[in-house]
């Protein structure tokens, strides 16, 4: 604090501190020493320690870069705040914590300055009170914040030392307040008083000021004063003490101390003095011819146990030198002051020491100064620590030291300048100091250094070695820089006697050493623990020889305690030990319990485990499988469980089943263990084994089909079970068994079933002839269901008599084939096999008429001519008239429904052609400007099929889209009617209609001629370009082909022998070619050659809606009725529906670019 203002003297000025080297090593390092000097193990004078490097001075002295307006009279500093008295009778404020903040306070009389000089300042512990002195007795008072000190009229003397009692404000006051302050005055008066640091200008800020006594004899200053209060051991009564200092006495008071609630004007300690006025006060008297003194305190700072500290250290400066001692807070007797001592000056040459100016109180030190120089002398040993001359000016006068008790900074003042003493470390080689005076506790409290600790142990060690006291100079030791050899030595020589401190020696190096250290920390607990086994076997001895003629319980508490301090050293350190070497050790002591003990704790269970079976207790082996729970080693389940599985088998199972990780396959042998005790035992007896696997199949779902298969085994082999294994699903309850086969059969039922196979996991072959071996029958029955075998399920329920369970597997069966693969007959004639084998045992084996009419009504597989056959011959017909009745009216039932049923047929049929019919007097009325939605030229050019949705296609066009969509097998369809239908007009043309030629078209020379045209129709324009063969042969007058011969038309574009070999060779080409080979003009024309000219219209099409109908007329004799069947069926596939509304759907799969397409309109 306040650096940036101190001028620190060169280190060249400071003194070289004391102080031993510090110890830089510990543990195993070895130490040459003579055999003489074994049982001196001080580590001082037995080890040579490094020499430390220099370290920075303890105090350094440094000047205050402040100028003073004017030469400073007195000082006093508290809670970081400086208050300077300068003699020209002003104040300078300081505030530490703000050092640019510097307050002038100036004192507030009338007297001209030349009549006033300050003599001392006063600052109370919180800094904010001040009370300034003059030589004159003039006495001012300050308040923090004010400009002003406000003169004290009442007070009229020198004050020489002040006592602040605290300056906690109480809740019911409005203004701080000092509380009580006792003054001690030059005229040797002690007075007391209270300050108001109020803004009343009228009224004077002391309550009161009392004199409360005065020392008797020659008058003399009171230069100290401290003032304490407590409470009494009582806790009833308050009390105080209050010490005097003068040059040559310091006087001590006690007494009760008044209570001054309800009273703030009460003075408190006027019951203390109220005796000492007819009594002479205690005093001591140090001569001297000093005229002045100094009594200073130093309060440690409270530990973490105590809130308040418990003591203060007092140092009084006399003539004769210091006088120091301890008041215990609170006072335990009438003398204040405890081991009170003289410490002498130093002298700083030949003649008598001279008188310090000032004195300081640190907690280690008294800091003196003198005119010249500054010193420190350590308040322990008393000697000097540090001296360093002091920096003044020339003329420049040294005044007095200062301490800030709350801060603990220290300052020293001259009537020039203020400098800062800087104390660090101060502690540094109080642990020395200690260790000097045999004081090793306080000494291990102010080592810092670990080679400083080492020193004081092993110093502490020997003088415990030396008083006998062993176990305790072992734990010494083992902190120590002593070397490991020469304490374990010295514990050996004392034989039997040292034996328990070299245990404890180890032990406390054990604990200390690293555990990287892995060698060092093994051999010393394998030492350890052959000193444990040692010492039990001694106490085994002495108890086996002294048990007869003494009391040996003592002897066997020892050995107990021993036992359990070996078990815990086990526990802590079994990372340490080697498990072979300990094994070894605890056999050759032939310590049976501790050898089960450390095997469990090192986690060796296969040791523990072999003992136990080795002596044949059974259930604290399975004990020890149980408590490894957690970390288990499977591997010592496999290898004991057999052993454990024939002699306890319930306990090893419930082992089993709480480690869920084992592997069954691996607990096999121990399982057929348990199965060869189980024939040796009670048949009554439960199957351990049984149960384990039950619960690895149902609960932790294994899929081995070893697991299965045994489990099978087990529960076919068992000559009884006690109970019926509480599985998932119970049998059907038309099911009679027999009680020993229940788990089986619950067993066959609910097994988990292979998803990939849809099987068990078990081996069926294998189930099967076991349970046959074993006379499993209905076990059996059951798997030759599982394997789909009906007949032999069926045929072997009935050879054992179980009737129901044969009807069951009949349903079951019935059930598995209709998911089944097969055909609907084969289904049909299993079920009906597997029936009428029941109905034969019933008829024939039991002859149980009334029976077999029930099977009728309970399946409609059979009927009753089936079952009749197996009828005896001489049967009474009366049994089952009734039934065969109900049969006879059944089949007239049955024959009336189809009846109706071909009534309803003939009635639906009928109404259907009435339909149809109506369907050809459907119209669509149509526009002479309407277009072909396709190729967009005007509909009535040429022959056009019209949709009920009002689409318009001319029928080559319409041809050329359907055939797009159209699949593989329907065009070789189209391709073959369109051969036909060529053919057919091919054959069938008359010889007139070829004859008569059209006249060419203009541009078009080699066309033939069209009719003239009448005068209500328009003759069609050519097109530029040549069409198919429909557009190049199409007359508008003869729109039906009735005067041209298809055929004709068709000649010069297609040949029918050649389409027939396209057509035969495209059955196996491809869907393009296939399309090729559909010619839409050609199939157009094909198609009209038989429509009739309905009014004389050209281009007249038809009315299509995809079901209804067309009108057409033949041409007389020449049009056929397959003609009429063929064109009838290419109508159906080209117009069966729009291609333009079927195509949206159709098309949703095309791309929307063709293939080779550039389409550039996307691009941005």
């Amino acid at each position: 604090m306040f650096d940036e203002y101190i001028e620190h003297t060169s280190e060249s000025q400071s003194r070289t501190q004391y102080g031993l080297p510090n110890v830089q090593y510990e543990g195993f390092e070895t130490t040459s020493y003579d055999e003489s000097d074994r049982l001196s193990l001080r580590s001082p004078s037995s080890a040579v320690f490094p020499i430390e490097p220099a370290l920075p001075p303890i105090f350094e002295l440094g000047r205050v870069q402040y100028t003073l307006p004017s030469s400073l009279a007195s000082m006093d500093v508290s809670s970081n705040i400086i208050m300077l008295a300068l003699a020209n009778n002003s104040l300078r404020q300081l505030n530490l914590r703000q050092p640019d903040a510097i307050a002038t306070i100036a004192l507030s009389t009338k007297k001209p300055a030349a009549e006033l000089s300050i003599y001392k300042v006063f600052l109370d512990p919180t800094g904010k009170h001040t009370i300034i002195t003059t030589e004159q007795g003039d006495n001012f008072y300050s308040y923090e914040g004010w400009t002003k000190a406000r003169q004290l009229a009442k007070w009229r003397m020198v004050i020489e030392s002040v006592s602040w009692s605290g300056t906690r404000q109480s809740a019911t006051a409005k203004t701080p307040s000092t509380r009580e302050i006792i003054l001690g005055a030059r005229n040797g008066t002690v007075y007391e008083t209270v300050l108001d640091a109020h803004d009343d200008f009228f009224k004077s800020q002391d309550r009161y000021l009392y004199a409360l006594f005065t020392l008797p004899g020659k008058q003399q200053p009171v230069t100290g004063i401290m003032a304490e209060t407590f409470i009494a051991p009582d806790n009833k009564t308050r009390r105080a003490a209050i010490l005097l200092t003068t040059p040559t006495r310091i006087y001590q008071f006690t007494g009760a101390a008044a209570d001054k609630k309800g009273d703030d004007n009460a003075k408190m300690f006027e019951p203390l003095f109220e005796p000492y006025r007819s009594t002479a006060p205690t005093f001591i008297e140090i001569p001297g011819s000093s005229t002045y003194s100094e009594l200073h305190f130093y309060t440690p700072p409270p530990t973490l146990k105590d809130a308040v500290a418990s003591s203060k250290q007092l140092a009084w400066l006399t003539g004769s030198g210091i006088y120091r001692g301890t008041i215990p807070l609170p006072p335990t007797s009438e003398t204040l002051v405890d081991s009170p001592s003289l410490t002498p000056y130093p002298s700083s040459g030949s003649g008598p020491p001279d008188i310090p100016l000032s004195i300081c109180l640190t907690e280690f030190h008294f800091i003196l100064l003198f005119r010249d120089r500054l010193c420190a002398i350590s308040n322990l040993d008393e000697q000097l620590v540090w001296e360093e001359p002091l920096p003044l000016k020339p003329k420049e006068r040294a005044i007095a030291l200062c301490a800030d008790p709350n801060s603990n900074t220290y300052w020293l003042y001259t009537d020039a300048s203020l400098f800062e003493l800087v104390v660090k470390d101060e502690d540094r080689n109080v642990w020395d100091v200690y260790l000097k005076r045999d004081a090793h506790g306080l000494a291990l409290k102010y080592a810092k250094a670990a080679s400083q600790r080492a020193q004081v142990y092993s110093a502490l060690g020997q003088t415990q070695f030396d008083q006998g006291n062993y176990v305790s100079a072992a734990q010494s030791f083992a902190q120590s820089s002593t070397p490991f050899e020469q304490a374990a030595l010295a514990f050996s020589d004392l034989g039997d006697q040292g034996r328990d401190g070299l245990r404890t020696f180890l032990h406390s190096r054990l604990e200390k050493c690293s555990t990287k250290d892995v060698i060092q920390r093994m051999l010393l607990a394998t030492w350890l623990v052959e000193f444990y086994l040692s010492k039990i076997n001694t106490l085994d001895d002495i108890i086996a020889s002294e048990r007869a003629s003494h009391d040996v319980d003592n002897l066997k508490t020892e050995q107990a305690i021993l036992e359990d301090d070996l078990r815990s050293f086990f526990e802590t350190y079994k990372a340490s030990l080697d498990k072979k070497t300990v094994y070894d050790l605890i056999v050759s002591h032939g310590r049976d319990d501790i050898f089960l003990h450390f095997a469990n704790v090192v986690g060796d269970y296969d040791k523990v485990l072999e003992h136990h079976i080795m002596d044949e207790e059974w259930l604290k082996a399975i004990d020890i499988l149980n408590r490894q729970a957690r970390s288990p080693n499977l591997e010592i389940y496999y290898r004991f469980s057999p052993a454990l599985m024939r002699n306890m088998p319930k306990e090893t199972v419930d082992a089993w089943l709480r480690q869920p990780a084992l592997d069954p396959l691996r607990l096999v042998p121990a399982i057929l263990q348990n199965q060869q005790r189980s024939v040796i035992d009670s048949p009554l007896s439960t199957n351990h084994a049984i149960r384990y696997l039950q619960n690895v199949i149902f609960t932790q779902h294994s899929t081995a089909p070893t697991i299965h298969n045994l489990f099978l085994t087990l529960l076919i082999t068992s000559p009884s079970v006690s109970k019926p294994l509480p599985l998932a699903a119970p049998l059907s309850k038309d099911t009679s068994v027999q009680e020993r086969d229940l788990p089986l059969l619950r067993f066959l039922s609910t097994s988990p079933i292979n998803p990939l196979t849809s099987k068990p996991y078990y081996d069926l072959d294998y189930a099967l002839r076991l349970c046959k071996q074993n006379s499993r029958m209905q076990a059996c029955v059951h798997i030759y269901a599982q394997m789909a075998m009906w007949d032999e399920c069926v045929e072997l329920a009935l050879q054992i008599g179980e009737l129901e369970l044969a009807k069951v597997n009949c349903e079951r069966a019935t059930e598995d084939s209709g998911m089944g693969t097969g055909t609907a007959s084969s289904d049909d004639d299993l079920r009906k096999r597997l029936w009428l084998k029941v109905a034969r045992y019933v008829v024939q084996d039991k002859q149980d008429i009334k029976t077999a009419m029930q099977l009728l009504d309970h399946t409609p597989v059979i009927k009753i001519e089936d079952i009749l056959p197996f009828f005896p011959d001489f049967v009474v017909i009366d049994d089952f008239k009734d039934e065969i009745c109900t049969a006879l009216e059944g089949y007239s039932a049955h024959i009336e429904s189809l009846k109706a049923e071909m009534d309803e047929a003939t009635r639906s049929a009928e109404s259907i052609k009435a339909d149809i019919k109506n369907l050809q007097n459907r119209f669509v009325t149509l526009e002479a400007t309407d277009k072909c939605a396709i190729c967009a030229n005007i509909l009535l050019t040429r022959q056009f099929y019209v949709f009920p949705c009002q689409h318009c296609f001319h029928a080559d066009c319409l041809i050329g889209q359907v055939k797009e969509y159209l699949p593989a097998p329907s065009l070789r369809r189209l391709i073959t009617l369109q051969n036909s239908l060529v053919r057919m007009q091919s054959a069938g043309a008359p010889q007139s209609a070829v004859a008569a030629p059209i006249p060419p078209a203009q541009g078009d020379r080699d066309r033939p001629q069209q009719p003239s045209t009448p005068p209500s129709v328009t003759p069609r324009t050519a097109p530029q370009t040549q069409r198919t063969l429909l557009s190049s042969t199409f007359n508008p007058l003869d729109p039906a082909g009735l005067l041209i011969n298809p055929a004709v038309r068709l000649a010069n574009s297609l040949n029918p022998m050649a389409l027939q070999r396209n057509i035969l060779g495209g059955a196996g080409a491809g869907l393009d070619k296939l399309k090729d080979l559909v010619v839409p003009d050609a199939l157009a024309s094909a198609i009209g050659a038989g429509t009739d000219m309905m009014g004389g219209l050209p281009g007249m099409g038809m009315l299509w809606g995809g079901s209804g109908g067309k009108k057409r007329s033949g041409k007389g004799e020449g049009d056929t009725e397959k003609a009429e069947k063929i064109r009838e069926e290419v109508d159906e596939l080209l117009a069966a529906s729009c291609p333009l509304c079927e195509g949206v759907v159709v098309g949703l799969d095309k791309p929307f670019v063709r293939e080779g397409e550039k389409d550039r309109s996307w691009q941005l």
